[in-house]
């Protein structure tokens, strides 16, 4: 799952140094995104240091996103009464999509830049990162977070280090450089400028990414058999 931000274009980097394919995937809600083809920029910086072993998926997820959270909204925010139901409904649309991409292409493993120095953001905490891995699980694909434990100052000096391009550092963030999200910006704005970060109730965010994982899950077996690829990989040694 690929930004081409500083976590995810190091997880890139690591993940390349295992495999000899990586499968990136960039994604647009249809609501807010913008600057998509950024990450394209980023991905011909992967292939100068790592080689040819990237393929590259920029596709929309508007559909199931609409599914998940904006054909209800406002009656959503309402009933939870926290911005946190636009980015978890939209990292859980990222993470259906890229449940059935790897159905689709047999592909086992599936990671994510997820970082412990953005913990502030609600889908990159433990707990949502444990109800996403078990996600994958149920498909037998195994969800990692390979540079989940990497401090960002290293990321940051490894990638300057290699030469990549790095944009406008506002604190820890770099602009203009990766898409950007003006809903989840400005929910994250007071963050950003005032070290304030939002708090989230672990009960709520449990009880809507439970429920929220049932409409995502029908979707994902509906796709499968359209598709005619099975809802779940064979089991591997």
């Amino acid at each position: 799952m690929f930004s081409g931000g500083v976590d995810s274009t190091t997880a890139a980097l690591t993940l390349a140094e295992r495999y000899e394919r990586v499968h990136l995937l960039s994604y647009d809600n249809g609501y807010g995104h913008t600057k998509i083809q950024r990450t394209a920029d980023r991905v011909r910086e992967l292939e100068r240091h790592a080689g040819p072993r990237f393929s590259h998926l920029i596709e929309s997820i508007q559909p199931l996103f609409d599914l998940l959270l904006m054909d209800n909204l406002r009656a959503e925010y309402r009933r939870w009464g926290s911005g946190f139901v636009w980015c978890l409904s939209c990292k859980l649309a990222m993470h259906s999509r890229s449940i059935l991409y790897n159905l689709e292409h047999g592909v086992p493993v599936m990671a994510d830049g997820s970082s412990s120095s953005t913990g502030e953001m609600v889908e990159q905490s433990l707990l949502s990162l444990y109800m996403f891995r078990e996600m994958y699980a149920e498909h037998g694909i195994r969800f990692t977070t390979p540079v989940y434990t990497i401090p960002r100052e290293q990321e940051i000096e490894g990638l300057r280090k290699r030469g990549f391009r790095m944009g406008l550092r506002i604190r820890d963030r770099f602009l203009r450089v990766q898409p950007k999200c003006r809903p989840g910006e400005l929910y994250y704005l007071p963050f950003l400028l005032f070290d304030q970060p939002p708090m989230h109730d672990e009960d709520k965010v449990a009880a809507y990414l439970d429920e929220k994982r049932v409409v995502a899950r029908a979707w994902i077996e509906q796709r499968c058999a359209e598709l005619g690829v099975p809802s779940h990989l064979p089991d591997l040694d």
